[in-house]
């Protein structure tokens, strides 16, 4: 997963599209822990009983953002509080959306 947020080729250049990537660019990385968005639908009420346990969350989180760090440049890698309540201001760059799950 790690490498592929650092690879994926989604800036253009040079006017053709899907060219850089974070690391050609030096882009800074945000991430912000979201396993509480792992639900499934009961009825119309979302139900976590498969997310990962908050302790448990709280290790793969920290484990990924470490190699995060070991493979980029930490000082452009940001993380937000884990478990706190965050309002976190987006700006969408362009109609595409693309969603990384890791096969694991």
């Amino acid at each position: 997963m790690v490498n592929k947020i650092l690879k994926l080729r989604i800036w253009d250049k040079e006017g053709k599209r899907w060219q850089t990537n974070v690391v050609d660019n030096e882009f800074e990385i945000l991430c912000v822990s979201q396993f509480t968005l792992y639900n499934i639908l009961k009825g119309n009420s979302p139900d976590f009983h498969q997310a990962m346990t908050a302790s448990l969350s709280k290790d793969f989180f920290d484990k990924f953002m470490g190699k995060l760090r070991n493979s980029y440049k930490p000082e452009l890698i940001k993380e937000g509080k884990f478990g706190h309540y965050m309002e976190v201001d987006l700006k969408n760059d362009g109609p595409v959306t693309i969603q990384l799950e890791s096969p694991k």
